[in-house]
């Protein structure tokens, strides 16, 4: 794409300021003749949407993709020829602030970004006609106006929208612009490169009716919905007279007496003139469904101020706004609290979709590397994420600073290299492309990664203390502990251990590139920090002097113990005296259940998951009633995170029994944990491959299992191969 970016004149206003509309772009061209294809590229920024002769273009919310726009600019494409009419036309578009534009300040410093700039576009409609081709562009023929309905929007505070302030017609044929002034061809534009976006759009999914309903005060009322999401409200406008204005305010939780619980996460964003998680709305008697585009939010309740009479049944629901990523696994059992659990992590991991994987959709709504190389895995088992995290990789390798460095939060707008950084954050270069091999059998982002993994690790290198350990950002963070940070495993230990598996994976995509001076680099770094970790953290008679969770699991999942029945009993040591409950982060946790499962103890992995009390997913389940994963175990901060998802990955995995056996998943290797307690299991995995499913339940005294076979997928049952189709065994018990 050629064109170039253009925005409303005058001058850019960087400070904060609650004057902040969305401006308003058009242009007429002319089509002559029948059109055999018309492809738009455009991206806007912060966010974009775009219309011809009156009609959106997708259905797609929130783009552009967000990126470090002085790397990667990405835009979308789509086909509109249907859109097109002979004669005269019309291209339109309403541009928001994003995180391009965040002019809120608070710790994470976007507002301190380099790239910031008002909004802007770029549009490039080629159409093709038998004969000949035309392009309409971005250019300063293009009519603009700030006089929008969207006088503020800020991503992570919300917008306000003032029905009387629209231009009827505005996008269409016919519309008087003379009022309006010409655009301006950008002097700044962002210097990334141009990249076109593969990955899904983000979406509108599923539309939930409040269930429950009450008032709180006057004119103010409380809507719960049943189920914890991203995304906002769509309001009935009908009733509302001209003039009056709505407070619509979002949150997880409430109080006692029915007021928003924030749970302290409005700290870092609170303004006085624009609170957190709240949108405004002002009728102009019209009757039409509103919602707002520049802005979502993560909630279950809903409280809406000014209202004149009691709500009708109809006058809001919640929108269920994410990536529009395919679920591909399905997992039911006889234990309806591990059902939930699963519902749970799945719903979790869609609100954290926003092309990058999130935090949560309440406060933040940041990339922080190491929530997602803890759940990096149960993405790609459960969801077809490989195109987002294709994607988010670009964005992992434009953050890294000229010294290697990698931020905590990818994108960042330069915060994040001092605090929170670290291999539990930064292993995610590593992890994500990885996993991606492992599932899509596509090495082509580990190949392209190796440069990058080789800067990072002469970083890392650089960071080491006198001992040779790595001993600097998150360590095994947020476990069952008072302070995320106050984990029994120490910093250098983990992050040692981390250390030697990037070093394996800098190893393997070395040797997939055919880069032997790179393999030999990481293979003679690898024995070096294979040997110093031994050295210091096993005594002469095997044992581990770090008798932990988190680092006994990794250590035997990693292979570097060197003795595993003495590492498995010191593990089985360690869960017996947690009194068979969770005690590590979210480190630790990507590799406990599977560490359990390796040492023959899948019955304690079982028995963690199911731990009733504190701190315990069942906790989660049983006594919060949660419909999302939460972000700490002993604190009621955000209510939707997917860091503690790798549960669903062992869920499926051990309990329903279906493991990936090579690069792909053309090989696959049923193994499930028939646990006593359960009376049946079902999981179905929709793979690359094929889809393949297994079935087990109690009869009579025995496990029936029943396995699916796609045609063209080599399966194993016990180390028997298996046949394409339906497999039926008979297990003694």
């Amino acid at each position: 794409m050629k064109a170039n970016f253009i925005k409303t004149p005058g001058p850019f206003q960087r400070e904060f300021a609650m004057k902040n509309d969305a401006p308003l772009f058009r242009r007429s061209f002319t089509v002559s003749g029948e059109v055999v294809r018309a492809t738009l590229a455009c991206t806007g920024l912060g966010y974009g949407y775009f219309y011809i002769n009156g009609k959106a273009v997708a259905p797609d919310r929130l783009t552009a993709p967000v990126s470090n726009y002085t790397k990667t600019v990405w835009y979308t494409e789509y086909d509109v020829t249907a859109l097109l009419n002979e004669g005269e036309n019309v291209a339109a578009a309403i541009l928001g602030n994003g995180l391009y534009n965040e002019a809120l300040s608070n710790p994470f410093n976007f507002y301190k970004a380099e790239w910031r700039d008002k909004p802007k576009m770029i549009f490039s409609l080629t159409i093709e006609y038998a004969d000949h081709t035309e392009i309409v562009e971005s250019d300063a023929q293009w009519k603009c106006t700030d006089i929008s309905p969207v006088v503020y929007n800020q991503l992570r505070s919300g917008e306000y929208y003032d029905a009387r302030l629209y231009q009827k017609g505005w996008n269409e044929v016919g519309f008087d612009d003379s009022s309006w002034q010409n655009a301006v061809m950008d002097d700044t534009p962002p210097t990334g490169v141009l990249r076109k976006c593969e990955c899904e759009p983000i979406c509108e999914f599923k539309v939930y009716s409040p269930i429950e309903v009450r008032c709180t005060g006057e004119g103010r009322y409380l809507f719960r919905f049943e189920q914890n999401m991203s995304g906002y409200i769509a309001l009935r406008t009908g009733s509302l007279s001209r003039g009056q204005t709505l407070t619509i305010r979002y949150a997880e939780a409430i109080k006692e007496d029915g007021s928003l619980d924030f749970h302290k996460m409005d700290d870092p964003y609170y303004y006085p003139e624009s609170r957190f998680a709240t949108d405004e709305f002002t009728a102009d008697g019209e009757d039409f469904v509103w919602s707002p585009r520049f802005t979502y939010h993560g909630f279950c309740y809903i409280q809406i101020e000014g209202l004149t009479e009691e709500p009708a049944s109809d006058l809001v629901s919640a929108v269920f706004v994410h990536q529009a990523i395919e679920q591909r696994t399905e997992f039911s059992c006889s234990d309806e609290r591990l059902n939930q659990l699963f519902h749970m992590g799945i719903y979790s991991t869609w609100s954290n979709m926003f092309y990058m994987p999130t935090d949560c959709p309440t406060r933040e709504k940041m990339g922080w590397g190491n929530d997602t190389q803890s759940s990096i895995e149960q993405f790609l088992i459960d969801f077809g994420a490989e195109k987002v995290m294709t994607k988010w990789f670009t964005d992992i390798c434009d953050s890294l600073r000229e010294d290697g460095a990698v931020p905590a939060i990818i994108p960042t707008g330069g915060w994040g290299f001092e605090w929170g950084t670290g291999p539990t954050t930064s292993g995610v270069l590593f992890e994500l492309p990885a996993q991606v091999y492992r599932y899509t059998g596509d090495d082509s982002l580990l190949i392209a990664g190796l440069p990058y993994f080789e800067r990072h690790l002469e970083y890392i290198i650089s960071r080491t203390d006198e001992n040779g350990l790595i001993n600097y950002g998150l360590c095994d963070w947020a476990g069952p502990w008072d302070h995320p940070e106050g984990s029994p495993t120490p910093l250098e230990c983990s992050n040692m251990l981390l250390y030697i598996k990037f070093l394996r994976i800098t190893e393997f995509a070395a040797q997939r590139a055919g880069n032997a001076e790179a393999e030999k680099r990481a293979a003679t770094e690898l024995a070096r920090a294979t040997k110093l970790v031994l050295d210091t953290y096993f005594n002469d008679l095997g044992a581990m002097n770090v008798p932990h969770q988190c680092a006994l699991s990794m250590v035997i999942m990693l292979d570097i113990c060197p003795d595993l029945e003495v590492a498995g009993k010191q593990l089985v040591e360690a869960v017996e005296r947690d009194n068979r409950h969770l005690n590590c982060g979210m480190v630790g946790l990507r590799y406990l259940f599977r560490a359990l499962d390796k040492i023959g103890r899948s019955d304690l992995a079982y028995a963690i998951v199911t731990a009733e009390g504190s701190p315990s997913y069942m906790e989660w389940v049983t006594e919060r009633k949660a419909t999302t994963l939460c972000e700490l175990w002993h604190n009621d901060w955000s209510q939707n995170h997917h860091m503690y998802s790798e549960v669903l990955a062992w869920m499926v995995k051990t309990i329903g029994g279906i493991n990936n056996g090579a690069p792909g998943f053309k090989k696959c290797i049923i193994r499930p944990y028939f646990a006593p307690e359960l009376d049946w299991c079902r999981v179905q995995e929709k793979t690359l491959n094929g889809t393949v499913s297994a079935y087990w339940r109690r009869e009579d005294g025995k496990v029936l299992l029943d396995i699916t076979v796609p045609e063209g997928m080599e399966a194993e049952y016990n180390g028997k191969a298996l046949q394409t189709g339906i497999n039926s065994f008979s297990i003694a018990q």
